[in-house]
């Protein structure tokens, strides 16, 4: 597998940043593999971990049975862990084996509030992605 420096300069959500932004974030960063079936989050728990994909494809239920299937590679999940009150707003489950990046959320969210350049990049795609998916999910 590519380095983690190397996944997040081909991620779409990191695109603008620069070699010493990405490395601050490459640091964080922990590929898993994920077993079909394999609950990453659920709905009303504390968000702990930040996710990106690599490949595989994912469920995010929702309440109301609304769901959405990702499985892009770079399509995030589990940004609760970066916004207060820090509570998963869905369930995400594996639909197949998978592979994604994981970000421990409190150490990502402590790097967005010491470095508010990063913060205003990352957060700005987290919100443009959230906009676009808050009409699937409610």
């Amino acid at each position: 597998m590519a380095s983690s420096l190397e996944l997040l300069e081909s991620i779409g959500i990191f695109s603008t940043m620069a070699k010493d932004e990405l490395k601050k974030i490459s640091d964080m960063v922990h590929p898993i593999k994920v077993k079909e079936g394999e609950t990453l989050t659920q709905k009303g728990k504390t968000a702990t971990t930040f996710f990106i994909i690599i490949r595989g494809n994912f469920m995010i239920s929702f309440e109301k049975g609304k769901a959405i299937t990702l499985h892009n590679k770079g399509d995030i999940m589990g940004w609760s862990a970066l916004i207060p009150p820090f509570v998963y707003k869905g369930t995400i489950v594996a639909l197949t084996d998978s592979e994604v990046l994981t970000i421990p959320g409190k150490d990502f969210y402590q790097l967005l509030q010491s470095d508010s350049a990063l913060s205003d990049k990352i957060m700005k795609e987290i919100n443009s992605i959230a906009t676009a998916r808050t009409p699937l999910t409610q």
